[in-house]
């Protein structure tokens, strides 16, 4: 066996070793009236394609809006507040809007992982509104 063939076999052997087995992702678009942070990154409003993969969060622009982040994620308790519908839910200070949890169906949901902005408010602030925005993907 030629020196190339051994090293295409190894290095398939290597990668296959790290390859997780093949899911489908689900990916929903939502529309977001409102500009907003998603662990301290500014996006404007916007519609935005959203997918979750193995705890990571993504959220990248739809049509003419480039902006975009990843986010770590863990299991969110009790059940999705839109119903069974895709949604987003965010937690209003003020004017300031950040994302907290993600819904992909009535019984999965991620929570994001950190201290948000609106929890360094409210420590500043204990008077803090914590208002609860719910927006279902479309």
């Amino acid at each position: 066996m030629s020196v190339i063939k051994k090293s295409s076999v190894l290095v398939a052997v290597f990668l296959g070793m790290f390859v997780s087995p093949a899911r489908a992702q689900e990916m929903f678009v939502v529309h977001v009236p409102f500009p907003f942070a998603v662990h301290g990154d500014q996006l404007p409003a916007g519609r935005y394609d959203v997918t979750i993969d193995g705890g990571i969060l993504s959220i990248r622009g739809a049509e003419h809006n480039h902006s975009g982040v990843f986010a770590t994620t863990f299991g969110a308790g009790g059940g999705d507040p839109a119903g069974d519908k895709p949604a987003l839910v965010f937690i209003r200070h003020e004017s300031e809007y950040v994302l907290s949890q993600v819904w992909e169906s009535s019984d999965e949901g991620r929570a994001l992982l950190g201290q948000s902005v609106v929890e360094h408010h409210a420590e500043a602030q204990p008077a803090s509104d914590g208002t609860t925005v719910v927006l279902a993907a479309r």
